[in-house]
């Protein structure tokens, strides 16, 4: 349903789910969805920044019904904080402050693109990048805003001080034992106000920041990505006409993507990549004919005591190699790794433990507890992201058990689910809109987070005049990033797409690109190879 990895990381931040005991992963999942064409976050909030909203015209003449003012070090380049209903019902009620930013075209701007994160719980801070080096330079005429979802960062952040501390068992991550205490301490703070968390809100508020910024002649667009397409779905249903075109990209189909069938997903994408390195001359030549009967002998031989001088057994494998699924980068040393694991000669261990030692930390990275909030992850996909009726915590743990990939991420939310202060379904929820808007859909096809098979979906739900859905070869989660191509100096295949759908929704996608796109890679630039490796030949 879900990017799943909080938060979506490039492959320099994405969290390390090791052999760690007795320890509730800090992604319900992304992502997360890895964002790889995405430069680290960077910075924490500026000293001088203050998270109350700036003074009324502060942000111009243009949009200036939102007051615009200094952004923290990882938004760009004017932000604010609105006070939206904490209760859409009753908008005279109670308030929340909720974040924006935007990032505005280098002259006369033609169009509005509102972007939308993923997660559950991811911050909208980890577009940065992606907004100043890809869609900024592509499309200079286009303003570009980044709504917060409520509950995250700077939209009043839901989180567990205590748990979440320094002094706690983990630090920002919080424990199965922790949970308990982080519960009722939300139950205490929030009350019934927890309810008011939900992706319907978080619609109405994105409908009410783009009605404050609405400009005359400015068609007005709207991009979600992961967990951010049901968001920008949900908006199709509470507000059917509002926007002017919808980009889906890496779909959580409603009623077809659910979390607690997360760990089932990546298994097929690894097997897909098992038959493209059989192809391979290189790949194909190391693994034999049947790569994934390859992989899981490994995984069963490291059961069994095999090459326990580089200190991963089977069940650590399981958990990390799911990262080599879903990365596009990490994707090309998945077989090496097999193959010198299967081997593990005296020169193959050092090659396993140097490589061990220079991804651990860059796994592990820094995460943005004072951005993304694991609280609001689990908050939404426990209450619409599970399957009813709730599978058993022995199913899950049997679904795990029966894959040779198996994140553990349903596995890790069971306990949880019968304690969590859940919120009602509405009329919404599992439900697709029916809406004339304009939309472009993506998916890739080798992507374990939103599979192809369900984002198809869209396909069938999505049938209006000007509404197509895209299916993208190679690429995984991220389309808009995850999809470069052979041309040098082009943007990626995602990107062109959305290039072409801003400049005119109405037109058939310009899909072009598709034939461009760069295959999947099983070999690896020198440098990285020495990085990685230690050696001058992943294999060897």
């Amino acid at each position: 349903m879900f990017n799943l990895e909080l938060c979506e990381r490039d492959t320099r931040r994405a969290h390390f789910e090791g052999p760690r005991p007795r320890r509730t992963r800090r992604a319900l999942c992304r992502p997360l969805i890895c964002l790889a064409a995405l430069v680290a976050l960077v910075g924490a909030c500026s000293d001088d920044y203050d998270d109350r909203a700036p003074a009324a015209g502060a942000g111009g003449d243009r949009g200036d019904t939102i007051p615009w003012g200094a952004c923290p070090d990882d938004f760009t380049s004017e932000c604010a904080t609105v006070p939206l209903p904490l209760d859409h019902a009753r908008p005279t009620g109670e308030t929340l402050p909720i974040f924006v930013s935007r990032h505005r075209a280098a002259g006369a701007a033609r169009a509005q693109m509102w972007m939308l994160q993923g997660g559950p719980g991811a911050s909208g801070a980890s577009f940065k990048d992606a907004i100043e080096r890809l869609f900024a330079p592509l499309m200079p005429d286009v303003d570009i805003y980044v709504a917060e979802h409520r509950g995250v960062g700077l939209s009043s952040r839901l989180g567990c001080p205590v748990e979440e501390g320094p002094g706690s068992e983990q630090g920002a991550l919080i424990t199965d034992s922790e949970w308990p205490a982080c519960i009722e301490s939300l139950k205490d703070q929030w009350g019934d106000a927890l309810e008011h968390f939900t992706t319907t809100a978080d619609a109405e508020d994105v409908a009410g920041l783009i009605e404050r910024a609405r400009e005359p002649g400015k068609k007005v667009f709207v991009y979600g990505y992961s967990y951010g397409t049901m968001r920008a779905l949900r908006l199709m249903q509470t507000h059917p006409e509002l926007v002017d075109g919808v980009i889906l990209d890496s779909i959580a189909s409603p009623g077809v993507e659910f979390v607690s069938q997360y760990d089932l997903q990546f298994d097929p994408v690894a097997k897909e990549l098992a038959t493209l390195c059989a192809a391979d001359p290189v790949c194909g030549a190391k693994l034999g004919a049947d790569p994934w009967a390859t992989l899981t002998g490994v995984v069963a031989k490291l059961d069994a005591g095999h090459c326990a001088a580089v200190g991963l057994d089977g069940q650590a494998l399981r958990q990390i190699y799911p990262f080599f699924v879903r990365i596009r980068e990490l994707r090309a040393h998945l077989f090496p790794l097999v193959y010198r694991l299967e081997r593990c000669h005296d020169g193959d261990v050092a090659a396993l433990q140097h490589y061990v030692g220079v991804l651990t930390p860059l796994l592990q990275g820094a995460e943005r507890a004072d951005r993304d909030s694991v609280v609001l992850q689990f908050h939404v996909s426990l209450s619409e992201g599970w399957e009813e009726p709730a599978p058993s915590a022995a199913e899950l743990q049997a679904r795990c058990a029966s894959q040779t990939f198996c994140p553990g991420i349903a596995v890790s939310a069971a306990p949880i689910f019968d304690r969590w202060p859940r919120y009602a379904h509405d009329q919404y929820v599992n439900q697709w809109p029916s809406s004339s808007v304009p939309v472009l859909a993506m998916n890739g096809t080798l992507d374990p987070q939103t599979p192809i098979g369900k984002a198809r979906a869209a396909a069938d739900r999505l049938t209006a005049p000007h509404q197509t859905f895209v299916e993208v070869p190679f690429s995984p989660h991220g389309v808009a990033f995850e999809s470069p191509v052979k041309t040098p100096g082009q943007a990626t295949c995602g990107a062109q797409m959305m290039k072409g759908f801003i400049a005119d929704p109405t037109a058939a996608p310009d899909t072009s690109c598709l034939g461009d796109l760069v295959p999947v890679q099983f070999t690896s630039e020198p440098a990285e190879v020495r990085r990685y490796f230690g050696t001058t030949d992943p294999w060897e």
